[in-house]
């Protein structure tokens, strides 16, 4: 599971490490197919397209790798301190780590 903040509506590069390595399974020839993933994103801004840079190269990572995309958490308007407290983002969290 990623979990990320957006920063200039992209993924960030600790996360773009991360596909690049499990990338480099798929160029190995190793199947990576059949795995799960969920994304869990906030952004400081209210419209939730802002994550859009985020969510779809997540989406495309899954379907290039044959992964099944199992839910997401999308929590906009988080830019200060105890902001994620005030939105049901972390309770939506909780409840998809559960189901996974």
């Amino acid at each position: 599971m990623f979990t990320m903040p957006v920063y200039w509506y992209s993924i960030p590069a600790q996360i773009k490490g991360v596909i690049d390595r499990i990338f480099s399974f798929v160029v190995g020839g190793k199947d990576i197919a059949g795995k799960e993933c969920a994304l869990i994103a906030c952004c400081e801004e209210e419209d939730k397209s802002v994550m859009d840079g985020v969510r779809i190269p997540m989406e495309r990572m899954c379907a290039l790798n044959k992964w099944k995309m199992v839910g997401e958490v999308l929590v906009p308007g988080v830019l200060n301190v105890g902001d994620i407290d005030k939105t049901d983002g972390c309770k939506r969290a909780a409840a998809l780590a559960d189901a996974i």
